[in-house]
């Protein structure tokens, strides 16, 4: 039980290969009620290769109620890392919001990290946040990969439980690559009060594939994003779906445009 404390709950400079499993970060014993860390849940500046999560139930980690992004990861040092099986932004049912008032997970300069996966159970549920389910933010966010995941719903992936911005941003990111052409790569990013996706500021040759965004987990019940299903402004290059078989996404239900440019 990692919480209450004046700055981040745990923080990590210039250190490699740490694990970080089966913790409650933020919140009370309960998991159900916030006790707030003063800044980021956990807090990773210059240091790869470390695991937070896993994929089995035992060694999730529920992420909630910090004052900071519920995990943060910093500086160009900060390459590898893998974020897996949390809930982030919920209580330990993953039914109600405990909102960290940044992120979900902040990726800030940090180049080639895994935020989910492909594996069983490797996906995160980012959820109830105050900004974003996903921020990829600043030069040097590059080559990372959201595979997955739950951005917006419950735990179930057929309820509401959105961010209060986009479920994804990428600002100033490069060759990012959201989803794939797995059904197991697919996230369902829905019910989030802004974009579903939002790519904006100099960000190009990000990939979005296969996902759902603006349909519950099953694909075939609206839940959608407040505005647009996904968002590009003042960004070129970027590649939404393609031509490879499970390249495609599902952007339906959403509050306005499906794909905006």
């Amino acid at each position: 039980l990692i919480s209450g404390n004046g700055d981040a709950g745990l923080y990590l400079l210039n250190s490699a290969s740490n694990t970080i499993q089966g913790n409650f970060i933020g919140t009370k014993v309960s998991g159900t009620v916030a006790l707030a860390n003063g800044n980021n849940g956990i807090f990773l500046v210059n240091s790869p290769g470390n695991l937070v999560g896993g994929t089995a139930p035992a060694t999730r980690n529920i992420i909630s109620g910090n004052q900071g992004s519920g995990v943060y990861v910093n500086g160009s040092g900060s390459t590898g890392n893998l974020v897996l099986g949390n809930y982030i932004g919920t209580d330990t049912n993953g039914s109600l919001a405990i909102p960290n008032a940044g992120d979900g997970v902040t990726i800030n300069g940090a180049p080639g990290n895994t935020i989910g996966g492909t594996d069983a159970d490797a996906g995160n549920l980012l959820s109830g946040n105050t900004q974003g389910g996903v921020g990829l933010k600043g030069p040097g966010a590059d080559g990372n990969v959201v595979q997955g995941n739950f951005i917006g719903t419950d735990a179930s992936g057929r309820l509401t439980l959105g961010n209060a911005l986009s479920g994804i941003t990428i600002l100033s990111g490069n060759s990012n690559l959201i989803g794939g052409t797995t059904t197991a790569a697919r996230n369902t990013i829905s019910a989030n009060k802004l974009a579903g996706v939002y790519i904006t500021t100099g960000s190009g040759g990000n990939l979005v594939q296969g996902n759902f965004i603006g349909v519950d987990a099953t694909g075939s019940n609206a839940l959608g994003n407040a505005t647009n299903g996904i968002s590009i402004a003042s960004a070129s290059s970027n590649t939404v779906g393609g031509t490879t078989s499970g390249a495609g996404n599902v952007i339906s239900g959403n509050g306005n445009y499906g794909v905006e440019i």
